[in-house]
């Protein structure tokens, strides 16, 4: 039987100046963090730790296997549910989404489709829509055949986030992650994200967040030819299961949150999301806005 939903206490900034401001009111309380953060580090094991899961909405065990492997943890990437397999970025984002929407009613759209993350988040949701970046046929069969082993008989659907195919106003929210940091025109796709969603909709988005820059860098050009200008050496790659490495073209500041203010939503801010008892030891940002 599952657990009931936890209600989280979500924290949003809505400038770099408010975070300061929290800083330094609160230096204490996140120093304090900080010395957790380092003790549950020299202590982890393959285990991990224990707690509430909203993406399967269970309590769980969320595992390291890296300690085993003699590699760092991230807690951000790591900790994944024994049960559906989510790591604690993706735990984030579904509470921030959990706590914004009503699941049975809910049409959303999720910038993914061949992860356990859509999967699960599927079995939550009224309708749930995932796509992938993927040019060849090829690919997207050998996914669809994922899907179907997987339960999911479907179509492996193509999307270009800065030019969707969804219908105007068909979907409730919007869930991305870690996408934007590698799409060159991140601010054509927010306006695509806007036009998909209907009036009063959430849009859920992680992004590596560089919550001390108030100004975004470009890493990346795209000349009109197509070509790739690089502004900095080496080109930094993420690691994707599809592609085995994809450009990051931005690393984002707090101006991200005013691009998406220009895009036409409201409500934006940068969630604070922090609570070691549901496996988030280390503190996760998800940006949160409403379509106006």
């Amino acid at each position: 039987m599952a657990s009931p939903a936890v209600t989280w206490r979500l924290r949003g900034f809505g400038s770099l100046a408010e975070w300061e401001r929290e800083r330094i009111e609160h230096g204490d309380r996140i120093n304090d963090e900080w010395q957790q953060l380092a003790e549950l580090r020299n202590g982890l094991t393959a285990q991990g730790v224990r707690g509430h899961c909203p993406v399967c909405a269970a309590e769980s065990r969320f595992v390291c296997p890296e300690v085993d492997q003699g590699a760092q943890v991230s807690f951000r990437e790591s900790l994944l549910c024994e049960t559906c397999c989510s790591n604690a970025r993706q735990r984030a984002a579904a509470a921030v989404l959990f706590d914004a929407i009503d699941p049975q009613r809910c049409t959303a759209y999720l910038t993914e489709q061949t992860s356990h993350f859509y999967l699960y988040l599927g079995l939550r949701l009224k309708k749930l829509i995932g796509s992938e970046f993927i040019a060849s046929l090829q690919q997207r069969l050998w996914l669809t055949v994922w899907l179907a082993r997987h339960g999911r008989l479907a179509l492996v659907r193509r999307e270009d986030v800065t030019a969707l195919s969804l219908a105007t106003a068909s979907v409730d929210a919007v869930v991305t992650l870690d996408v934007l940091e590698h799409v060159y025109d991140y601010r054509r796709a927010l306006a695509e994200f806007a036009r998909i969603l209907r009036p009063g909709g959430v849009l859920v988005i992680t992004v590596p967040f560089y919550v001390d820059r108030e100004q975004s860098t470009l890493l990346a050009r795209v000349d009109a030819a197509g070509g790739i200008g690089h502004l900095q050496q080496p080109p930094e790659y993420h690691g994707d299961p599809l592609s085995g490495g994809v450009l990051c073209f931005h690393h984002f500041g707090w101006d991200l949150l005013g691009a998406i203010r220009q895009a036409g939503f409201a409500d934006v801010e940068a969630l604070r999301m922090r609570d070691p008892a549901q496996g988030l030891p280390e503190t996760l940002w998800v940006i949160r806005a409403r379509k106006a």
